[in-house]
């Protein structure tokens, strides 16, 4: 922050997120990750989880009592996540949330489609706290961090203005449509929906979003620019356009290391 401060840039507008390749190309990153939390189908679990819970055999009470289960879990994974983003960093508990919220909610299809037995429902019930726990890991708190990230201070305002705008407008599009797929239309197959949007999300992270731990914006626009973002690499120079007009030397790859 210091060193773009130094370089007296000047605020973007948000049209120069469009005109600017590697912003633009940040910019769908942010995009990318906004709609990986929306459509992950968490929230679809928070507003309608009492229904979910019922539809698996189990009673309005134990039900309420359960819903109470997956706040708590969200709030301790939550926590823990904190003291894990700079040790294991942004891209990896992105992954991992991801990857997990995935295979809970297959678990989960199957729990809610068998035929109800005590087992199931409680499975049902396990999967579904730790399809909570999952998101709390990743996609809960990282898409922005990463947004903030991503971007420096010329464009981290009209950036994160987008940001905000995907995600609410993702909200709202999952909390109006869930509850006339789920009882009227996919009925208990609706979460298979949200498992195929976990696995593109699971890949187009994994190709596509760079970590940013630890990192300035020269560099992290480096690795975007030099694709293979899951390898490690050793940048050189690239350079880009600011707002101000200044030309930015930017880190670009040089070799390649698998993680």
């Amino acid at each position: 922050m210091q060193d773009e401060q130094s370089q007296n840039q000047n605020s973007a507008r948000m049209i120069d997120l469009f005109t600017t390749p590697t912003v633009r190309w940040a910019l769908l990153i942010t995009v990318f990750l906004q709609l990986s939390q929306q459509l992950s189908g968490i929230n679809a679990v928070i507003y309608y989880s009492l229904s979910i819970f019922q539809s698996a055999g189990f009673s309005k009470e134990v039900s309420s009592y359960a819903n109470l289960g997956l706040g708590g879990a969200n709030i301790i994974v939550t926590i823990i996540s904190v003291f894990l983003m700079d040790r294991l960093g942004r891209r990896i508990l992105h992954l991992t949330g991801i990857g997990g919220m995935f295979i809970t909610s297959l678990i989960l299809v199957i729990s809610l489609l068998v035929q109800p037995t005590p087992f199931w429902n409680m499975m049902s019930l396990v999967m579904t706290i730790l399809y909570v726990a999952f998101f709390g890991i990743g996609p809960g708190s990282i898409p922005w961090l990463i947004t903030a990230e991503l971007f420096s201070q010329a464009y981290r305002v009209p950036a994160s203005s987008i940001a905000v705008l995907v995600n609410w407008s993702a909200n709202f599009a999952v909390g109006l449509s869930f509850k006339p797929l789920f009882t009227d239309v996919m009925h208990k197959y609706t979460f298979l929906l949200f498992t195929g949007f976990l696995l593109i999300f699971f890949l187009g992270t994994f190709f596509f979003v760079p970590e940013t731990k630890a990192k300035n914006v020269e560099t992290i626009y480096a690795e975007i620019n030099a694709g293979q973002v899951w390898r490690k690499r050793q940048p050189g120079t690239h350079s880009f356009e600011n707002p101000s007009g200044r030309i930015d030397n930017v880190g670009t790859t040089v070799g390649y290391q698998s993680l």
